[in-house]
C-alpha cells in the first residue's frame, strides 16, 4: 500500500543490542484480528511498542502493559531511539510483510539477524491479486513511494503486469499519465483500497477513464494500484539496442554525441555487466550507453562521468526520460580527478578521453576489482595508439586482450536510389583483470 516507505540511510556502525530479539509484527488491514499466537504473545510480554497511528490503535483492544509509541519523524531517528531502548522487549509494528519494501531492510541494516524477529501478515500486493483473483507470479513490483514517478518507465512495456506501491505523486491519474505517454491506452489498472478493513474498495478503471474524470475520482490514500498493460508501445525499449533517434542530443534525432547503437551493444556485451556490479562509464557523452547499461542491468549501481555541461544536460534529460536513475548516478568532472570519490568498479567503459586516454586507462585498470572488466574505444588514429600503447605497457603484462573493430553502414539515398553510407570505424580494447589466486592455507 502506500503506507510502505523508502529506508532511510541508517549510520555505518552497528547498534549493540543486549536484549532479547526485538520483533517486528505485521498487521494486516491494521487489525489485531488475524495476530498469530506468537505475534500476540510478544506483544504481551513487550515493554515497548512502536508503530504507525492506525498500528497502535488496532493493538489498544488487547489492553497491552507496554509503553507505545509513534515512529519518529524522521524515520532515520528510529535507530536512536531503539538503542535507548537496546536491553528491552520491543516490538515494533508494521504493515504486511515488514521484509517487503517495508521497515525490516532498514533494521536488518542496523542490527544483526540474530537480535531480529519477523512475524509478517499478508502483504498488500498478495491481498490486492487475490481480491482480483489474478496470478502473480510473473508481476513485477514497483515501489514508486517516496520516489520519482519517472521510474515507472523503466518497466513499462506491452503485456506486462505491475503491482506499483504509491505515494501522494505516484496516484492512479499520474500513472494513467505515464501509460498514455508510453502508447500503452488500452491498459487496465485496478485501485486496491483499504484492504481488508471496512473501508475496503476495489475498482477497475482504463486510462481514458482516469485521464479524462481525474478530478472526480477520489482515492484512499492507503491503496494498491494493479496494472496489466496493453497498446502499441514502442515508446519505452523492450529489448536491448535503443534506436539512436530516441536520444536527445541537441541536434539532429540520431547525430551528437552518444555511442552508436552497434558500438553500444557490441561494447555492453563484453563488458558482461552482472548484478551487484559497480560500472563507470567514463567520458559519457549524452548518455546513451550509460542508459543502456543501467535500464538492462538493474541490480547494478553505474556511475556516468561527463563534464562538458551540455552533455550534461542531455544526461540527465535521457537518464529521466528512460526511467533509470534508480542506479544510475551523474559524476561531474574530469577524470581522472572526478573519479577518485567513486566506489571501486568492477566494470569500466571509457568512450571520451579529451586526449588522456592513456592515463585513463592505467588510472581505471589500477582501480578496477580483480576479476574486472575494462572496455575502450577508439576512433581517432591518436586514441588507436594510445589503446596499443597500454596494451603494450608492463601493467598488462601477461594479459590478453580481445580487439575488435565495428564498421558499420547505414543505409542513405542518393536520388531516389539506395545506398549504405559508412560510418567512421570504432576499434574496441576489452581485458579482464585477472582474479586473486586463492589463499592457500598452511598448517603448522
Amino acid at each position: 500500500m502506500s503506507s510502505q516507505r523508502s529506508s532511510p540511510a541508517p549510520s555505518s556502525h552497528p547498534l549493540e543490542w543486549t536484549g532479547p530479539p526485538l520483533t517486528v509484527i505485521g498487521i494486516c488491514a491494521d487489525t489485531p484480528a488475524e495476530l498469530s499466537q506468537p505475534a500476540r504473545q510478544a506483544l504481551q510480554e513487550a515493554e515497548l511498542i512502536l508503530g504507525a497511528d492506525r498500528h497502535l490503535n488496532g493493538v489498544s483492544k488487547l489492553n497491552l502493559k507496554a509503553v507505545t509509541r509513534l515512529y519518529p519523524t524522521p524515520l532515520g531517528d528510529l535507530r536512536d531511539l531503539l538503542e535507548h531502548h537496546s536491553n528491552e522487549r520491543v516490538v515494533l509494528l508494521a504493515s504486511g510483510d515488514p521484509l517487503f519494501y517495508g521497515i525490516g531492510g532498514f533494521l536488518s541494516r542496523i542490527l544483526a539477524r540474530q537480535h531480529l524477529r519477523f512475524l509478517p501478515a499478508l502483504s498488500s500486493i498478495q491481498v490486492a491479486f487475490c481480491r482480483l483473483g489474478l496470478c502473480w507470479q510473473d508481476a513485477q513490483v514497483v515501489s514508486l513511494h517516496g520516489r520519482p514517478l519517472q521510474r515507472l518507465r523503466a518497466k513499462l512495456g506491452c503485456g506486462r503486469t505491475l503491482a506499483l506501491l504509491t505515494d501522494q505523486h505516484s496516484h492512479p491519474q499520474a500513472v494513467a499519465r505515464e501509460l498514455h505517454r508510453a502508447k500503452l491506452d488500452r491498459s487496465t489498472i485496478w485501485v486496491c483500497e483499504a484492504l481488508g478493513s471496512e473501508q475496503e474498495r476495489v475498482r477497475q478503471f482504463s486510462v481514458a477513464e482516469l485521464l479524462l474524470n481525474a478530478p472526480a475520482i477520489e482515492v484512499n490514500p492507503l491503496h494498491v494500484t494493479i496494472v496489466q498493460t496493453l497498446g502499441d508501445g514502442g515508446v519505452q525499449p523492450e529489448f536491448p539496442g535503443i534506436d539512436d533517434r530516441r536520444f536527445a542530443t541537441g541536434e539532429a534525432p540520431g547525430k551528437g554525441m552518444i555511442s552508436k547503437r552497434e558500438v553500444r551493444l557490441a561494447a555492453l556485451s563484453l563488458l558482461q555487466p552482472r548484478a551487484q556490479d559497480i560500472g563507470w562509464d567514463v567520458g559519457a557523452g549524452c548518455g546513451a550507453l550509460a542508459v543502456e547499461w543501467a535500464r538492462w542491468n538493474p541490480l547494478g549501481q553505474l556511475y556516468a562521468v561527463e563534464h562538458h555541461p551540455g552533455r550534461i544536460d542531455f544526461l540527465r534529460e535521457n537518464r529521466d526520460q528512460f526511467g533509470v536513475d534508480a542506479n544510475l548516478r551523474i559524476i561531474e568532472g574530469t577524470a581522472p580527478a572526478a573519479l577518485h570519490s567513486l566506489p571501486q568498479p568492477h566494470a569500466v567503459f571509457i568512450g571520451g578521453s579529451d586526449g588522456e586516454l592513456l592515463s585513463l586507462l592505467a588510472y581505471c585498470w589500477q582501480q578496477l576489482h580483480s576479476g574486472g572488466r575494462l572496455v575502450a574505444s577508439a576512433v581517432t588514429e591518436q586514441s588507436r595508439a594510445a589503446l596499443l600503447a597500454f596494451s603494450a605497457s608492463e601493467a598488462m603484462t601477461n594479459i590478453e586482450c580481445e580487439w575488435t573493430q565495428l564498421q558499420v553502414s547505414r543505409s542513405d539515398t542518393l536520388g531516389s536510389q539506395l545506398v549504405l553510407r559508412p560510418k567512421a570505424p570504432v576499434l574496441l580494447l576489452c581485458a579482464r583483470k585477472p582474479s586473486r589466486p586463492p589463499e592457500v592455507i598452511t598448517h603448522g
